[in-house]
């Protein structure tokens, strides 16, 4: 396995020191620079600070290759959230005059980098050994750039961590620095733990503000109190989208086309040789050349082996979604299933978990000394183990002995540079071979062989069926069309004539302008849509059509803008409980305040029925699934048996009548656990608010969508 496998299998392992959690990618560059004007350097700006064109492509060196099924405009955007997060942190940081050291750095690198857990660099503790990584990159500066991809990848990854770990390290520090001192108390957690545990059983009657402010309450009482506490009241800066998609599907001819185009393909791949060229040329995943197990092929294999195991069978075409899919039975071999065999470890120093300091050079001459001897006197093998093993351990407790390795479960470690074929039939009981791992050289002796079974390779080809430019056009052609009858028309109708010709719809999302999303949409427009909204031309009813990466179209229609003031309709909930409070003492006093005032009584009154027995809880306050903290606070803390006055909650007003209250309390054997709960979550809470508040605060360009 490559050191890019390793560290692709251990993607959790790139992380922030923050709360944020991304991963990067390779990205061709071709690719890139189309989001970009041809000699631009700076893609945006955080509070004056330019975010380069560099910088953005490094975001993107890692993303792709660990997360190769996310679409792109997702790890667009991840990689644009990261490095307006670490501008912005990194502001706050030096303002303080945080700084990281060399120290710090090559900390990171040994605690928290994507090398740490990499078995490769690793001792026999399991910690990472400095010494091995600072070789590895040694050997890593001397080797060309364009000698190999995977050098050209590793050299990429390294230069990313290491201009990226120092901002990481300041943000760390930052947040360090806002976290320090903020815990729970003892006390605290003995409240939030009492707050769960504690119980109240009511009777209750409720009455919604509706019914209140249609009985008591006058549209202009409403209107004279917000123009006396208008300050209390300032409305945000919105604006309000709906949105109608158009999904780019293939049409008939285009699937009669690519019909045709798979019959001829298949004509020239049953019929050839190179199965290896045409698969890498056609086909949308690589040519896997492994042979599998009967057992390990897909079920439908399976079955297709049972009657068609002649080499050069072939199976499909078959169409899946969009998708074509053919095969060719490309290779069969009989292997043995389990093979028992024992070893002879020569490390060296550039190997994992090595135990001396040898050079590569001379392990290999050791190894092959001793792989000689063996071919000539195999008897002696035994004696070797305990002599020349570095596998000290197994050598002492097993004599080198392996165990049976079963073919579908190769160990890893014997897959990289591996030139002894253990399953191979030409190896019998007693054969001798030499193989190269990442522990160093390998003198191997099979010991047993068993079970002999064939193994498959298959080549195979997957296409997926695309709509044709004659078929995009005709879409655009009819989006033009809509949008032209459309174009004067109020919200409800634009949407209901959209639902008619069956169109996706999404209607009336608040849209605030420091958002990276719009909620239901989740493309990678979603920015440059919130962005076209607050253009200083927009108007409302304005229409803007809008094409993604995998070329659906959504036409944007902007019905409302809100700018900066005082929104009445907004705000009656929040005023008519104080208005209602005076009505209820004006009007029912007399009622309410009579002695001999039961519930039963203020039911019949308001022509409503009892809620008997309800349960609730402290620490969740909720009464049918709503938050309401003034009415569970009153239930624990008034007379039992005693009806209530109004109480004013968050959804229309309350009586209630407190019947019994208990706890469920137990030992207090786990409460470092319980202060680690709320440790943890007060930390995040902050971290998310100061976040927020930090990137709403800043002033945040984006020329990326020139």
């Amino acid at each position: 396995m490559s050191f890019l496998e390793k560290i692709r299998k251990n993607t959790w392992l790139v992380l922030f020191f923050i709360s944020i959690s991304l991963l990067f990618f390779v990205l061709d560059p071709n690719i890139l620079m189309k989001f970009f004007t041809e000699n631009s350097t700076t893609i945006g700006k955080v509070n004056g600070e330019n975010i380069f064109l560099k910088e953005y492509f490094d975001r993107f060196q890692f993303l792709k290759r660990f997360r190769e099924d996310d679409p792109d405009h997702y790890l667009k955007n991840d990689a644009w959230k990261l490095l307006i997060h670490e501008k912005v942190l990194n502001q706050q940081a030096r303002k303080l005059g945080i700084q990281s050291t060399k120290e710090d750095f090559w900390k990171a690198i040994e605690k928290q980098s994507i090398y740490s857990k990499i078995i490769d660099f690793q001792n026999e503790k399991g910690k990472m050994n400095m010494d091995k990584f600072r070789l590895y990159l040694k050997n890593l500066e001397k080797i060309p750039s364009n000698l190999t991809p995977q050098i050209e990848a590793e050299k990429n990854i390294w230069d990313y961590e290491k201009n990226s770990i120092p901002k990481k390290i300041i943000s760390k520090k930052y947040v360090e620095m806002l976290m320090y001192g903020l815990n729970t108390s003892f006390i605290e957690a003995l409240l939030n733990y009492r707050d769960k545990n504690s119980f109240s059983i009511i009777d209750y009657i409720f009455i919604p503000y509706s019914e209140i402010k249609k009985e008591y309450i006058k549209s202009h009482e409403i209107c004279d109190f917000i123009k006396k506490n208008k300050f209390l009241y300032k409305k945000e800066n919105l604006r309000n989208l709906s949105f109608v998609f158009f999904r780019s599907h293939p049409s008939l001819d285009d699937e009669k086309n690519m019909n045709f185009k798979i019959k001829k393909l298949f004509n020239k791949f049953k019929f050839s040789n190179h199965n290896s060229i045409i698969v890498s040329n056609q086909s949308e995943k690589p040519f896997d050349s492994n042979f599998y197990l009967k057992k390990n092929l897909p079920i439908v294999l399976q079955h297709f082996v049972e009657k068609n195991n002649q080499v050069g069978s072939m199976f499909g075409p078959v169409k899946e979604n969009n998708t074509y899919i053919m095969t060719k039975l490309s290779g069969k071999k009989m292997v043995y299933n389990s093979v028992l065999c024992s070893h002879i470890l020569i490390s060296h120093k550039e190997s994992i978990r090595f135990f001396n300091n040898r050079t590569k050079k001379k392990a290999e001459k050791i190894a092959k000394m001793i792989y000689d001897i063996l071919v000539k006197n195999p008897k002696q093998f035994n004696s070797l183990v305990m002599e020349k093993s570095d596998d000290v351990i197994n050598a002492k407790k097993n004599k080198g002995n392996l165990g049976w390795i079963q073919y579908e479960e190769q160990r890893e470690v014997f897959k990289e540079k591996r030139s002894f074929d253990f399953f191979s039939l030409k190896n019998k009981k007693g054969t001798i071979g030499l193989t190269e791992t990442k522990f160093g050289y390998h003198i191997i002796r099979i010991d047993e062989i068993k079970d002999i079974k064939p193994a498959y390779q298959f080549s195979t080809i997957i296409k997926t069926l695309i709509p044709s430019k004659q078929t995009e056009d005709l879409l655009y052609q009819k989006i033009v069309q809509f949008m032209k009858e459309n174009k004067n028309s109020s919200l409800n109708t634009f949407i209901n004539n959209a639902r008619k010709k069956r169109y996706e719809t999404i209607f009336l999302r608040e849209i605030k302008n420091h958002k990276w999303n719009i909620h239901d949409l989740n493309t990678e427009l979603d920015k440059e849509i919130i962005n076209w909204s607050y253009e200083k031309n927009r108007k409302e009813g304005d229409i803007k059509i809008f094409q993604t990466f995998n070329k659906d179209y959504i036409m944007v229609f902007l019905s409302k803008i809100q700018k900066e003031g005082y929104p009445i309709e907004k705000i009656q909930n929040h005023i008519i409980p104080f208005l209602i409070n005076k009505k209820i003492n004006r009007y029912l006093s007399n009622i309410i305040k009579s002695k001999h005032m039961n519930l039963e009584k203020i039911a019949d009154f308001f022509s409503k029925k009892i809620n008997k027995s309800y349960r609730i809880n402290f620490y969740q306050s909720m009464i049918d699934n709503y938050k309401e903290p003034k009415v569970v606070g009153y239930a624990f803390s008034s007379k039992l048996y005693e009806t209530s006055k109004p109480i004013l909650g968050e959804r229309g007003i309350f009586f209630i009548r407190p019947l019994k209250r208990f706890n469920t309390y137990k030992k207090l054997s786990y409460f470092s656990s319980e202060i680690e709960s709320l440790n943890a979550n007060l930390r995040k809470n902050i971290l998310e608010k100061i976040g927020d508040v930090l990137i709403e605060k800043s002033n945040i360009k984006d020329y990326r969508i020139n």
